[in-house]
């Protein structure tokens, strides 16, 4: 019983842990931010107008978001 009890538990903690990534782009044209305690930019994140994901630094909790305007070919 105290397996099963310590087994539940150990998923729910990773459950919870993978539900804490903080959000990235997932559409053509979004960008985000991420920042530190004090302000200072630590990441980005941009899927470009061609779809492409570019990531630098980290992703923190702390974060702005925004799109870019993408003209049609």
């Amino acid at each position: 019983m105290r397996r099963m009890i310590a087994l539940g538990l150990g998923a729910a903690l990773f459950a919870g842990s993978a539900l804490a990534i903080p959000p990235g782009p997932d559409e053509i044209g979004e960008f985000y931010f991420y920042y530190n305690a004090t302000g200072q930019i630590v990441g980005q994140a941009l899927m470009d107008c061609d779809g492409v994901l570019h990531e630098t630094g980290i992703r923190t909790n702390r974060y702005s978001a925004g799109h870019l305007v993408c003209n049609p070919d």
